[in-house]
């Protein structure tokens, strides 16, 4: 009897460490690089009371893309490094290789550059949002940078160079066809050397492959039921990453609006859709911002 009642109580003990194991690490969807001061970190920069939206056309710069560029306020005439939020836009945004202020506009159509021109962006904490337009025409016309990663991480690498960013502190989302982008990137390049903390791809067509490429990358999915191919694509992408192993860093996350169509980005971006999303998947429970905000690389 009593060696029945030791292998029942270790038998007990296993099953509580087990638990408790499963409970946390790679299904875990907390932050996998808690600093214990964050957001005493973010707090510490400078609040943002109205910065500068500014025109950086073709050929002004040594990018190899136009794009606009956000400074919060703070940023002038400061010495602090800011988050970095790259969003890349859709495809009727797209450049067509002159250096036309009007074209470059386009980009201010949709997502967070449209909410700086609206004057109602308003994220928790200040960070710099840039928005490259993309003008290539080889490679697949439906995606922002044509399929080619190499794109966008060259243009990371000339931020990083020329504008004070906290390198660990990069964000990456796109809708659309720039979600298209996104979801490239996260496939294509691999995630020690790409530069992004967290990425918010948007109603767009969810990678096939590549789901170890950004093993250590918190990814949130958005897209709406309604959108044909998308919403399969994305759903298939989020269980195809999250059942990889070894298992991702960080549980990938999926919030799909109900009779909703292509345009989930408006809802998204603005936060007006928080508390909608069907309770079938993730719930959209806070803005994409600050989910953002709770990821920073190690390296």
């Amino acid at each position: 009897m009593l060696t029945l009642r030791k292998a029942m109580a270790l038998f007990f003990a296993a099953s509580v460490l087990g638990t408790l194991a499963g409970c946390g690490g790679s299904d875990s969807d907390a932050d996998p690089t808690p600093s214990g001061g964050t957001d005493t970190e973010l707090s510490a920069l400078p609040k943002d009371t109205g910065g500068q939206h500014v025109a950086q056309v073709l050929g002004s710069t040594q990018a190899s893309l136009g794009f606009y560029v956000y400074l919060p306020s703070g940023y002038t005439g400061g010495s602090a490094s800011y988050p970095l939020l790259v969003f890349l836009h859709g495809k009727s945004e797209r450049g067509d290789g002159t250096s036309t202020k009007a074209v470059l506009d386009k980009v201010l159509a949709n997502g967070p550059p449209k909410l700086i021109k609206g004057g109602t962006w308003n994220p928790k904490y200040p960070m710099i949002v840039v928005s490259p337009q993309f003008h290539g025409t080889t490679g697949s016309a439906n995606n922002w940078g044509g399929g080619d990663p190499s794109h966008l991480k060259n243009f990371i690498k000339f931020m990083v160079d020329n504008y004070r960013v906290n390198p660990k502190r990069i964000y990456l989302t796109g809708m659309s066809h720039g979600g298209n982008g996104v979801y490239d990137y996260l496939s294509l390049e691999d995630d020690a050397t790409g530069y992004i903390a967290a990425a918010a791809p948007v109603a767009a067509y969810g990678a096939k492959k590549g789901f170890n490429k950004a093993n250590d990358t918190p990814i949130w999915s958005f897209v709406g039921d309604q959108d044909e191919s998308n919403f399969e694509s994305t759903l298939n992408y989020v269980n195809e990453y999250n059942a990889q192993l070894p298992k991702p860093a960080v549980k990938a996350r999926l919030s799909v609006f109900k009779d909703a169509g292509h345009d989930v980005w408006t809802r998204t971006y603005s936060g007006s859709g928080i508390g909608t999303a069907s309770s079938e998947y993730d719930a959209f429970d806070k803005s994409v911002y600050d989910w953002m905000f709770q990821y920073k690389r190690k390296d």
